[in-house]
């Protein structure tokens, strides 16, 4: 009997010794004398590859490869109307391939849910495809569409609803009824309501299973403030409390025409399309008062370290960030820039320091977040050995420092520019993404041609430029920290960064007493 236990050599593959036992010996010359064997026919049949192997004469350097300018972007100008009922509907013909799709927008979002029933929107949002229509439960409504190959999606974020449809031509007509059914008579069923509030609490459940989903939840949270809509977190309480009829108040508040973007792309003709909409909507004509702004943004978080002790994990997951800005801000294009010389790629700055010096962290990343109406933010992301979590941090805000505080060389600058600027046609290399783009602006308020004017913004930042918004935007002073790990191996103490220390009180509370079944639903919202 051979006794066999794995060796890793410095190749990090594994060998075998193979040790004595009871029954005998064994011949270790033989063992030796198979594997130089091997060792000398594999060296053969290299040599022999090699010398089959063609050549490449004159082989340019990569350096001296040339390449053409990128075609400068044409958006085109969708047909722009108004239905009799209020709702505003764009259409861009594409006759590429013979696909037809479309989006609804309705101006809602989690941000107007009650503060006893968070989750609201998005339980409101999911129910609304799943729960069908009056005539169709959206059972057969997903046989339906699998038949066709069709979908038709609904969804409520922070500050917008959706439901979107995507078919061939040929169903065009058959998919937009059910789409228009949703859209006008969604049903809410009890079963679908079950459901989804099933669903949401066991992503409640199951929230704290990733540690680096843990430090991007925590960070937003604590900047966007936990006592605001921005940062509120949903608990089992507030999805008990949420009922069938509170949904359906919500859905008529926000569903009617005059708060709809009806936008729709593809193979069509437009004359027929918008006969087709005017005489699809011509019979809905229900109305709400206007709706109201979204709630301001006042979060004013403090600074500080906040620390989630797992004790189950090997690695730190870290959030580094504040407060960012709005895409509109004079300075976005020149944050941006500098985002992406402290960590927006392999040539960045914390690639080089952090990972490829150190040996820290596999990946790390920086980026300067801009929202449309509310900020969004700066945040450093990444991972690292427990052991080295300090050092790491430590790190980080010395490259921060050294960005607000140094000039960039001139081929940082170049390269930064380059890609920001090179990933700028990825905004439209769709018709699609194009009509999408437009309808957002138009959404939101700002103007068609936003995407040019940052484009231009970035063509003009300079190293003075860099300097100046990263001494005045990133702020060492404001600095969050969130770090998710095993604090007893954090390789030392954490408030030797100067800041103060909280610890982060993951536990999942058990709902509290509330409403039953039968109460009355919640007050249609402003």
């Amino acid at each position: 009997m051979i006794n066999r236990k794995p060796l890793a050599d410095a190749r990090g593959s594994e060998a075998f010794i193979l040790s004595r036992d009871r029954e005998g010996a064994v011949c270790v010359a033989g063992v030796l004398f198979l594997l130089l064997t091997s060792f000398a026919a594999a060296q053969t049949a290299r040599t022999a590859n090699e010398a089959t192997l063609p050549t490449v004469p004159n082989l340019p350097d990569y350096k001296a490869l040339r390449f053409p300018p990128l075609k400068a972007v044409q958006i085109p100008t969708p047909e722009t109307f108004t239905l009799a009922n209020g709702m505003k509907v764009y259409l861009l013909a594409n006759h590429e391939l013979p696909l037809v799709s479309g989006v609804a927008l309705v101006r809602t979002g989690n941000l107007f849910d009650p503060p006893d029933k968070r989750g609201l929107a998005d339980l409101t949002g999911a129910v609304l495809r799943s729960g069908g229509t009056r005539d169709k439960t959206g059972d057969q409504i997903d046989e339906t569409l699998e038949n066709m190959a069709a979908s038709v999606e609904s969804s409520i974020g922070e500050n917008r609803g959706s439901v979107s449809f995507s078919c061939l031509k040929e169903n065009t007509p058959q998919v937009m009824g059910i789409f228009h059914d949703l859209l006008t008579n969604a049903e809410f069923r009890q079963d679908k309501v079950d459901l989804a509030k099933t669903q949401t609490r066991s992503a409640i459940a199951r929230r704290n299973d990733d540690p680096g989903s843990i430090a991007s939840r925590e960070f937003s949270n604590i900047l966007y403030g936990r006592d605001t809509p921005y940062g509120w977190m949903i608990e089992y309480e507030h999805v008990d409390r949420i009922h069938r009829e509170d949904m359906v108040a919500f859905y008529k508040r926000y569903f009617f025409p005059a708060n709809i973007m009806l936008a729709v792309y593809g193979d069509f003709d437009p004359a027929q399309m918008r006969s087709q909409i005017e005489n699809m909507f011509a019979g809905w004509n229900y109305s709400q008062p206007p709706v109201p702004p979204f709630p301001e943004f006042k979060a004013k978080p403090e600074p500080g370290i906040y620390v989630a002790d797992k004790n189950d994990v090997t690695q730190t997951f870290f959030e580094i960030g504040h407060v960012g800005g709005l895409l509109k801000d004079k300075d976005y294009p020149a944050l941006e820039v500098a985002a992406n010389i402290l960590g927006g790629g392999f040539t960045s700055r914390l690639v080089r320091r952090v990972r490829t010096q150190l040996g820290y962290a596999y990946s790390i990343v920086a980026g300067w977040g801009a929202g449309y109406f509310s900020p969004g933010l700066f945040q450093i992301s990444g991972s690292t050995k427990s052991k080295s979590t300090l050092e790491t941090i430590k790190t980080i805000r010395e490259e921060l420092d050294k960005l607000r505080n140094g000039e960039v060389t001139d081929d940082e600058l170049k390269t930064a520019k380059d890609t920001v600027l090179n990933s700028f046609v990825f905004n439209f290399d769709t018709p699609a993404k194009t009509l999408n783009r437009i309808v957002s602006y138009d959404y939101y308020g700002y103007p068609r041609d936003f995407i040019f004017q940052f484009q231009k913004g970035v063509e003009r930042v300079t190293r003075a430029d860099v300097m100046r918004v990263a001494r005045q935007h990133l702020n060492m002073q404001n600095l969050t920290i969130v770090a998710v790990g095993n604090e007893k191996e954090f390789g030392g103490a954490l408030n030797s960064l100067g800041l103060p220390v909280h610890p982060l009180d993951l536990t999942i509370p058990e709902p509290k007493s509330g409403p039953g079944p039968g109460a009355a639903p919640a007050a249609p919202q402003p």
